[in-house]
């Protein structure tokens, strides 16, 4: 199977109109390496992007209305005193984890995550099925104090990358989520990122918008069922994106992370009391998407929605492991960039 590049619509999208071989007026924002950019004075409005009350309140909406499929739990309290919450769904063997919103100033992954409980609790066949066969975890607000502060890290006692805190369990939030991953046992998982610059499709000045995270860790540091499982969710992934509108998917540069969140999950553990947990989850992923925060908010959710439903299908229908994965190597790395600059 030869993977066709990836073109999706975002950029376009963010402009509000569509782009002609014209040339744009001079107060426009510039288009290369694939804009628009935003400007140094631009007023990026958060006002439609959910905050911890939205979880709240969108959690208990989709509860009430499931019919008793969905089941909203605590995992604890975040260290200015929220509820760490996150929704059980199905009654399959096959867990499948699915967190959003670690870093808390990364913004659309927690509508993201609540659009797809709100599909899987409905009654179209995709999502009957993937309730049979799997029970979903879905977390769409890791870190709440630092949503709601809008920074990457928590807030209290310390700030803290909690997506690196899964080593030293400084944290409340880090010593709470554990025992929940512990749990359920999940096979499966997956994290929603944004990206913080304006990343290119290496060796181009094609802004990109999507990376597949294949890798947290080393593959010499997973086993072969790990690093071939990681692989086939991010072909699975790509796959859903091919003619998704038009910027570029990328993967996302090499990383070996040893006390992130997916990268202990992989190693499996130890947990903060230095305990062994007995397995180790089989793959983990996590998607990088670039965010502008405005006028293209409802796009960048569906660029998450989108492979994210086309994973757990192909996992409920059991093909994940039929996939081929040898085109994984020709869909190019991603690199940062300056936008609106050549690179």
């Amino acid at each position: 199977m030869r993977f066709r590049k990836i073109v999706v619509a975002a950029s376009l999208m963010v402009a509000g109109t569509v782009v002609s071989g014209a040339q744009p007026a001079a107060a426009d924002p510039p288009h290369r390496p694939g804009g628009p950019c935003i400007q140094e004075n631009q007023n990026v409005s958060r006002s439609s992007v959910a905050g911890y009350n939205d979880v709240v309140q969108g959690l208990d909406r989709i509860a009430r209305t499931s019919n008793g499929l969905v089941e909203v739990q605590s995992a604890g309290r975040s260290g200015e005193g929220r509820e760490l919450l996150y929704a059980k769904i199905g009654a399959g063997p096959d867990v499948f984890w699915l967190q959003a919103r670690i870093h808390g100033d990364e913004l659309h992954g927690t509508e993201s995550a609540l659009q797809v409980l709100k599909l899987l609790a409905g009654e179209s066949p995709d999502a009957r099925l993937i309730r049979e066969k799997m029970t979903l975890i879905v977390v769409p607000m890791y870190n709440p104090d630092g949503a709601e502060a809008n920074i990457r890290q928590s807030t209290t006692p310390t700030r803290i990358d909690l997506n690196r805190d899964w080593e030293n369990f400084a944290q409340p939030e880090s010593r709470a989520w554990y025992p929940v991953w512990t749990r359920f046992r999940p096979r499966l998982a997956l994290d929603l990122h944004h990206m913080g610059t304006a990343p290119v499709v290496n060796g181009t000045n094609e802004l990109d918008h999507f990376q597949i995270g294949v890798r947290p860790i080393d593959p010499s540091r997973m086993t072969d069922l790990q690093w071939l499982t990681a692989r086939q969710m991010s072909m699975v992934t790509a796959n859903a994106l091919t003619g998704f509108g038009q910027t570029h998917i990328a993967r996302y540069p090499e990383i070996d992370i040893t006390n992130a969140v997916l990268s202990r999950m992989l190693l499996g553990g130890p947990g903060p009391d230095g305990s062994d947990p007995g397995f180790k989850t089989q793959g983990a992923i996590f998607y990088e998407i670039r965010s502008v925060g405005q006028k293209s908010n409802g796009y960048i959710e569906q660029m998450f929605n989108v492979p994210t439903m086309a994973l757990l299908t192909t996992v409920a229908q059991g093909r994940l492991g039929q996939v081929d994965v040898s085109a994984l190597t020709s869909i190019p790395f991603g690199t940062h960039g300056e936008c609106g600059r050549d690179v």
